[in-house]
């Protein structure tokens, strides 16, 4: 069956026969898979390395297959080469065997790419364990895409509901390598305790990883102060290129093949750039377009929490967070900014003349 009949997971109300259900799934699975979204983030990573040395504690046969490779900067997370890219000609044969499938931080299904493909194919059981609201599929039919699902919009990370998990179903206390795993998980999707879905339990959080053993600098160290010298010669060409709507309220810029060429960069080294662009002053909705060829352009939406814009996103055939949002476009950046500005200065046109500081303040 298409992707696009299938039916959208809902937000999980009760949480407790959620996990209960979950678990017997666990329990009873023999063979499992575990996989995020493509180009995988803190958040997705840690979540999946974190279950899997739960899963093989468990006695389970459980690999990581994801459809791109980590990024440079959390592979210090996998000193096992548990994470693996997915190759179908490889390891079709071995997915088609698993019991259960676990996805992590996903959204939209259709980002696990020939790993969901595969998935769908087989009819494996699937769980996810998410925070986003869910995209990219017909609400009009009732077939469920997942057997299992917990879905927190509020949680603040997806490592968070994970370790919320273990609290309940592990009898034995986390390793220091799950811990370091989550706390990445935790820190990368709430910027550092600095974004809006920072809440009571993130903070809880860090301090029961803290006291597993966690050295909260050494991850911040390994995460942000590592960046190679293509990102920062890279990012020079980002504040050079840098536009503003009239008001101010909208900051943007193209990363166009070109740009890559000159600075010697990649794909990877675009991380953390339009939330460098959110941080100017003024600025109330970022905007980063990544040329990927002539015809494709990667959104990035950014959002100080005056205004959400999950929504843009969803329109221009994307999702995510109210304020952290994206969507892939098939079309050229220059065609896809046209498309975009009018919908995020119409969505910041009625904010204050101080924007987050005027709200705080009526």
């Amino acid at each position: 069956m298409a992707l696009a009949s299938l039916y959208i997971p809902e937000e999980t109300t009760d949480m407790a026969a959620a996990w209960a259900a979950f678990d017997a799934a666990v329990q009873s699975a023999g063979r499992v898979v575990l996989s995020t979204h493509e180009n995988p983030d803190g958040d997705g990573l840690g979540s999946q390395l974190a279950m899997m040395e739960h899963l093989i504690s468990l006695g389970k046969e459980c690999r990581i297959l994801n459809s791109t490779a980590a990024p440079n900067s959390l592979r210090f997370l996998d000193p096992n080469g548990w994470l693996e890219v997915y190759d179908r000609d490889r390891d079709g044969a071995w997915l088609a065997d698993c019991n259960l499938g676990i996805v992590f931080d996903l959204g939209d299904f259709r980002r696990l790419r020939t790993v969901g493909e595969d998935l769908r194919a087989h009819k494996t059981i699937l769980a996810s364990i998410d925070h986003h609201p869910q995209t990219g599929f017909d609400s009009g039919n009732s077939e469920p895409l997942y057997a299992h699902v917990i879905l927190d919009y509020s949680a603040p990370s997806t490592g968070t509901l994970v370790w919320l998990y273990f609290n309940d179903y592990r009898s034995e206390p986390l390793t220091l390598r799950m811990a370091d795993a989550l706390y990445t998980a935790l820190v990368t999707d709430t910027g550092s305790f600095r974004y809006d879905n920072t809440d009571e339990r993130a903070h809880l959080m860090a301090i029961d990883l803290i006291n597993l053993g966690v050295k909260p600098y050494s991850v911040h160290r390994q995460v942000y102060e590592e960046r190679e010298r293509s990102q920062i010669k890279l990012l020079g060409l980002v504040t050079e290129r840098l536009q503003y709507s009239p008001d101010g309220r909208i900051g943007w810029c193209a990363l166009t093949r070109a740009m890559f060429r000159k600075a010697g960069a990649s794909r990877e080294d675009v991380d953390g750039m339009v939330e460098f662009i959110r941080g100017i002053k003024g600025v109330q909705v970022a905007v980063l377009l990544t040329e990927l060829d002539a015809h494709q352009t990667k959104v990035s939406l950014r959002s100080k929490g005056d205004v959400s814009i999950n929504d843009v996103a969803q329109r221009m055939g994307g999702g995510g967070h109210a304020f952290a949002s994206g969507a892939m476009v098939a079309k050229p950046w220059r065609q896809v900014i046209d498309d975009l500005l009018p919908l995020l200065q119409n969505k910041v046109k009625d904010l204050g003349t101080t924007g987050t500081e005027e709200r705080s303040g009526s």
